[in-house]
């Protein structure tokens, strides 16, 4: 049984902890925080980042949240690289309201959050990253039922192609998870996809009312450990 770390928290409303959390950053963290023209964005980025070097912490007490220090992957995702931490893995989500980091030893992580919106917009693309059977599927409900349905393919494909860590490089619409029901949940992949399916695992989580987050890893059995810890 792999353990994952999921690590929730909800951007604060005060300064003083915001400014608590951006010491915890490095230079550069701090520098792209700072373009944000929205404060909602800034927030939840200090947020996430905050939240990612407290993670990695609780798995390495011995080094402190400010001395994490990452490297981009072939694909551009930061990978930490501190000595001796083995093949420690953290990926990190944010949207509105809501930050999400997975944490986990020895293998691919992925995990995606998002805010459900009640926009008719966001059907208006399914068919350029949505498989088939996906559309197919979203096509036959009504419209809170397909609402719900869009966000957890959403999170669902997101987490898989970031633990994967290619991004939107991978075929989107040749990765599907129309085949999942209530015993859990199914991936299916084109050949294109260059992937066997049967090595990963999902779970889904109510990260509060209004959002919804998957969580992927390449793991036999997965046990996903939540918790909301002290932003400080």
């Amino acid at each position: 049984m792999t353990v994952v770390d999921l690590s929730l928290a909800v951007p604060p409303e005060s300064s003083y902890r915001l400014d608590q959390m951006l010491e915890l950053l490095n230079d550069d963290e701090r520098s792209r925080s700072a373009r944000f023209r929205h404060d909602q964005d800034r927030r939840t980025f200090i947020t996430a980042h905050a939240l990612t070097r407290l993670g990695l912490s609780r798995h390495h007490p011995d080094i402190s949240p400010t001395e994490w220090t990452f490297e981009e992957g072939p694909w551009g995702r930061p990978e930490p690289t501190n000595p001796g931490i083995g093949d420690l893995q953290a990926n990190l989500s944010h949207t509105r309201d809501m930050a999400a980091v997975v944490v986990a030893d020895g293998i691919e992580i992925g995990v995606d959050v998002e805010y459900v919106t009640p926009e008719d917009w966001i059907y208006e693309t399914i068919d350029t990253v949505f498989s088939t059977d996906e559309c197919t599927s979203l096509l036959r409900l009504d419209e809170e039922a397909r609402r719900e349905r869009f966000f957890l393919y959403w999170t669902l494909k997101e987490s898989y192609i970031k633990a994967r860590g290619m991004g939107v490089s991978l075929p989107l619409t040749q990765i599907s998870f129309a085949a999942s029901n209530s015993h859990g949940v199914v991936l299916e992949l084109e050949p294109e996809v260059g992937d066997d399916p049967t090595g990963w695992q999902f779970a889904l989580f109510h990260a509060s009312a209004n959002v919804r987050g998957a969580v992927a890893a390449r793991t036999p059995e997965l046990d996903l450990q939540s918790s909301w810890p002290t932003l400080r």
